[in-house]
């Protein structure tokens, strides 16, 4: 029995010796490294936080790990840095980090690894990547949200016992207590600010606004006007904050107006940074589009580099004109904001786009103005039409559109004053109506007819959507008669599904109309003038004879009745 434990005694003292004399290794995610003596196989997990999702996240290596026989003996510079460009490898400053962040051609020179994309965080995602000791410059480039980062410094060293979280000078061998360790870094970054906006739509945007009832709440992504009057636009942005790397940027600015709407040169287009009024030539380069729907606003990079962080308010006015799409057809206006997000390349650049829109409405014609198409169903508001009754009931028994008709549509706020005439199916087209309250009367009634002066309310009323487009328009005549379209719209491309655009009319009871399918317009009806003979026929005889005959019998019977009384 007392052999047996001086022989375990001994096996327990062996194995603590044998214990001892290995090394401790331990990665940055908690596994144990290999024992042994550093090497130039040594890696480490080296992770980087806060970085958005479709990012490149790109480590460069600056500093390395130098060995000999023994192990490692020290940190020295990465091929292709300098003295100049890095004076303590173990101690870089924020200076020099941000100027060779900012040396494409020095950093396409340097070791490199891409960082994957990890794990999710509540402020972006983590990247991580198995990285040799030394320090790192990691430049984040590409991302689908349009932010502006700002180079990191990666650090991956030895720790014997105690050290703190640098690279730390001092050989470490096969004998020493020694870990390998990475410190995380947080990516600091910043995404400009970027808005398009009308401006001047407060109310229903043209409505009569004695009626509340009428009044639309103003969305500054949507509007109506009526062709001829000005749209007024806004653009804000704000000039990305860019770090010591960024020498030179790109910020531009373009807008672009579709056809139907022409930029005016009164007053212009303003720029102003920082609530400052910007100088053309000098701080910014102006070149209007081809065609003249547009401008691109160029900064200067060193004015941009001076005013990081600064507002850009962008104003100008653009006329709806003739060529105005109508209906669910949109005028619209594009602004795309282009800036450089790469230290090395001003030319990487990422865009912001918004867009405006503006509509103008058109009685009795497409629904989308400006498209041909089966699809594209021709409106029915207004319809000029003859009947004729019968004696017995009272009723008409025929319909005829009437062409010749001409009428007046008046704008009841702006005092606008539209015309049309009637064609062959009697249907009359107003184009380039805001929303709001009109006045139609016959001004001329076609040859044989009777004018109909009856003043009749025509009402048009529009809903958008939160990104500007239209929801839906209704156009009311005579408070009875109700026409409402609506659109559904394709999300993927804002465009117009339209073949689920849906037609809903509401109307009062009228008899079908012989030769048309709806009765939904409203029918402005006209009598037909009586047929008089012509001028010195029999039939003008007779009255004239028998009105002179009439005549007579009275003047007789006044004279006699005279003579009457005076005899007695």
């Amino acid at each position: 029995m007392k052999k047996m434990k001086k022989v375990l005694a001994m096996v327990l003292s062996l194995a603590m010796v044998f214990a001892m004399s290995l090394t401790a290794f331990a990665s940055t995610d908690g596994e144990p490294a290999p024992a042994g003596k550093p090497n130039a196989d040594n890696k480490a997990l080296a992770k980087v936080f806060n970085v958005e999702d479709g990012a490149t996240v790109t480590a460069y290596q600056i500093v390395k790990a130098d060995y000999n026989d023994n192990g490692f003996v020290g940190y020295v510079r990465a091929d292709g840095i300098t003295e100049a460009l890095l004076a303590d490898v173990v101690k870089p400053t924020s200076s020099e980090i941000t100027t060779i962040a900012a040396n494409k051609t020095l950093l396409d020179s340097l070791k490199k690894e891409t960082m994957v994309k990890g794990a999710a965080s509540e402020k972006g995602f983590e990247y991580t990547a198995e990285l040799t000791p030394g320090y790192w410059v990691v430049v984040v480039t590409g991302s689908n949200r349009q932010v502006v980062y700002n180079p990191m410094l990666v650090g991956v060293y030895y720790s014997v016992g105690g050290s703190n979280d640098t690279l730390t000078p001092g050989s470490v061998d096969a004998t020493t207590n020694w870990s390998l360790e990475s410190t995380p870094a947080y990516a600091k970054s910043n995404t400009p600010e970027f808005d398009k906006k009308i401006t001047g739509s407060t109310t229903g945007n043209g409505m009569d606004n004695t009626d509340s009832t009428l009044e639309t709440p103003a969305n500054n992504k949507g509007n109506d006007v009526a062709i001829g009057d000005t749209v007024k636009y806004q653009i804000d942005a704000t000039i990305p904050s860019y770090s010591e790397s960024y020498t030179r940027i790109k910020v531009n600015i373009t807008d672009q107006l579709s056809v139907g709407l022409e930029l005016k040169d009164n007053p212009g287009v303003v720029v102003t940074v920082g609530g400052t009024t910007a100088t053309a030539g000098t701080d910014y380069t102006y070149t209007k589009g081809n065609p003249e729907r547009g401008f691109t606003i160029a900064f200067d990079s060193d004015y941009a580099l001076a005013h990081q962080g600064e507002a850009i308010v962008v104003t100008y006015e653009a006329l709806l004109t003739e060529d105005a799409a109508t209906n669910f057809d949109p005028n619209t206006n594009t602004a795309t904001f282009e800036y450089s997000n790469d230290p090395q390349d001003e030319n990487n650049t990422e865009t912001i786009e918004k867009k405006t829109y503006t509509y103008t409405f058109e009685i009795d014609g497409k629904l989308y103005g400006n498209n041909e198409g089966d699809w594209n169903k021709k409106t029915e508001e207004l319809l000029k039409g003859k009947k004729v009754t019968t004696t017995e009931t009272g009723k008409w028994k025929d319909f005829g559109p009437l062409a010749g008709a001409e009428f007046t549509l008046t704008n009841k706020a702006t005092n606008k004053v539209y015309t049309a005439t009637t064609t062959d199916d009697g249907r009359m087209n107003f184009k380039g109506l805001d929303a709001g309250t009109y006045e139609l009367v016959e001004t001329k009634a076609p040859e044989g007819f009777t004018i109909n002066t009856t003043k009749v309310p025509v009402v048009i009323t529009a809903d958008y959507n939160e990104d500007g487009t239209l929801k839906n328009y209704q156009i009311k005549v005579d408070g009875k008669n109700t026409t409402t379209y609506n659109a559904t719209y394709n999300t993927s491309d804002e465009s117009i599904a339209k073949d689920k655009v849906t037609d809903v009319k509401v109307t009062e009871t009228i008899e079908t109309l012989p030769g048309y399918e709806t009765s939904d317009a409203y029918i402005f009806w006209n009598t037909e003038l009586s047929t008089l003979p012509s001028t010195g026929g029999i039939g003008t005889t007779i009255f004239t004879i028998g009105g002179c005959i009439i005549m007579i019998i009275a003047a007789g019977l006044f004279f006699a009745s005279r003579r009457k009384k005076s005899e007695n």
